[in-house]
């Protein structure tokens, strides 16, 4: 039997998916050729191992996450591994790549020093190679540059192609915020996602994680994204 157009259902990690991401709502122009190797992967004419690093609060979950919902909408299936997290780890005994099109295995760098982990991640590379499934990685740091114990391990996260996530200026960040909340069905005023910016730390993830919760007092209380309405539910305990 063919694989079927379904998407996440070999490991039971949906839950672990933030609200739709897209890859075109990855802003910033640094990042365009990221974005268009991680499409290539994922239609199955691009690399066979992508690597991608950076520093925490750049985007890198949200380009992991935005990957597998892209899999899903070309017909292809995806499994996301968030390996900072122990179902995540536990996951990865359960990877088939008969069953998958695309592996994500996000924060790899956090199983570095855990040799039984180390294999774990090592194994499913050689299972995912041997059956040409492709794998994308995500890590804080370049493979060479992770306190991996594992001589093996070091050498396989270093096929394949490397790639460094660029940070999002401020307007990037601004339209990121803008799209992001379109994307939910929501309208963000320029004013609003500026005022968020000045506020608020500034790294990627942070900021998106506080839209998701504007996005659910906004529709509890049924108010527009006002500054007013934002200061209100962020600040000042509303």
């Amino acid at each position: 039997m063919g694989k079927s157009q379904t998407s996440f259902k070999q490991l039971p990690l949906a839950l672990d998916l933030n609200p739709p991401q897209s890859l075109e709502g990855f802003i910033g122009n640094d990042n365009l050729l990221l974005r268009a190797l991680i499409m290539q992967q994922i239609e199955g004419n691009g690399e066979l191992q992508l690597f991608v690093h950076g520093p925490l609060g750049v985007g890198k979950t949200h380009l992991a996450q935005a990957a597998c919902f892209h899999a899903g909408g070309q017909g292809r299936r995806a499994a996301y591994l968030p390996l900072a997290l122990d179902h995540g780890r536990r996951g990865l005994n359960r990877v088939n790549p008969q069953e998958i099109d695309l592996l994500v295995l996000d924060d790899v760098g956090s199983v570095a020093g855990d040799r039984a982990l180390e294999f774990a991640v090592f194994d499913v590379l050689n299972r995912l190679r041997e059956q040409e499934v492709p794998v994308l990685l995500t890590a804080a740091r370049p493979p060479a540059d992770l306190p991996i114990i594992l001589p093996d391990l070091a050498s396989r996260l270093g096929w394949g192609l490397t790639i460094s996530v660029a940070e999002p200026s401020d307007a990037e960040k601004i339209e990121l915020l803008t799209v992001k909340a379109h994307e939910r069905g929501l309208v963000m005023p320029f004013e609003t996602a500026a005022y968020l910016l000045q506020r608020l730390p500034r790294d990627t993830g942070k900021l998106l994680e506080v839209l998701d919760e504007l996005d659910q007092a906004s529709l509890s209380a049924q108010r527009k994204l006002s500054v007013p309405f934002v200061r209100t539910v962020l600040f000042e305990g509303g």
